[in-house]
């Protein structure tokens, strides 16, 4: 990690299911490397942090893309690396090397990776202390970014109010309603993929879709489940959710 020129950090699902979004967001800060994610690990890092670059693959963002394209270490956090995270194996480069911290030897194997077979908020924390005061990442992408968000704000434009609205502009009128409690769910069809390329998550719970399966009606059960927040815990407090 210390010899890498140009790290990109992939992040998945499993810094959800560890409950590691600090942990994720402390590494990023620490080290200054962009972070990427998957359709599992969106929203992790909100979309404004400095080191979100947004979502990567075949559904990804520019910006994400242009970093995997060119990156000399990829280090995956919590995922499967499946076809749709490496753009069905084409989208890094073939000298590219990986570090995999996964829970799951079999995961954390994949890409003929160096592993790290561990949770990922535990594993995280290690690799933040044991890189001390290394800082690798430039900001370079902040200029491709924010010309992807203008993409994005050109998408979600309503130019015709009297039009009927695309996939992307009714997206763009959530947008303008939702704030960080808010919780979009979502499962088949062409838009998961605009939302993983658009979506801009304000908290890491914001974005649930079905990942993997396609699972159409998976709609009416999950709203059913972010609506019914669990008991509150020890500490007395709960997870309580807000619309959906």
């Amino acid at each position: 990690m210390r010899s890498a020129e140009r790290p990109l950090v992939v992040a998945g699902g499993g810094v959800r299911h560890s409950g590691a979004e600090e942990a994720l967001r402390t590494f990023a800060e620490r080290t200054g490397l962009p972070v990427a994610t998957t359709q599992a690990g969106k929203g992790v890092l909100p979309y404004d942090h400095p080191c979100d670059v947004g979502g990567v693959g075949h559904t990804g963002t520019e910006t994400a893309a242009d970093l995997a394209r060119t990156a000399d270490l990829v280090i995956g956090v919590g995922t499967r690396h499946t076809d749709f995270t490496t753009a069905s194996g084409t989208l890094f480069p073939e000298d590219a090397r990986f570090l995999n911290l996964n829970v799951t030897g079999f995961d954390a194997h994949k890409q003929a990776a160096l592993p790290l077979v561990a949770d990922a908020r535990e594993g995280l924390t290690a690799l933040t202390e044991a890189l001390g005061d290394h800082r690798r990442g430039t900001g370079r992408w902040a200029a491709s970014k924010r010309r992807w968000q203008e993409r994005v704000d050109a998408a979600y434009a309503v130019p015709d109010e009297d039009a009927r609205p695309t996939q992307t502009q009714v997206l763009g009128a959530l947008d303008t309603l939702v704030d960080a409690s808010d919780i979009l769910i979502n499962a088949a069809g062409s838009l998961p993929g605009d939302l993983h390329k658009l979506w801009r998550p304000r908290s890491a719970d914001q974005y649930h879709v079905e990942y993997g399966y396609s699972c159409m009606g998976y709609e009416i059960p999950a709203a059913i489940g972010v609506s019914s927040p669990p008991p509150a815990g020890p500490s007395g407090r709960s997870s309580g959710t807000g619309r959906t």
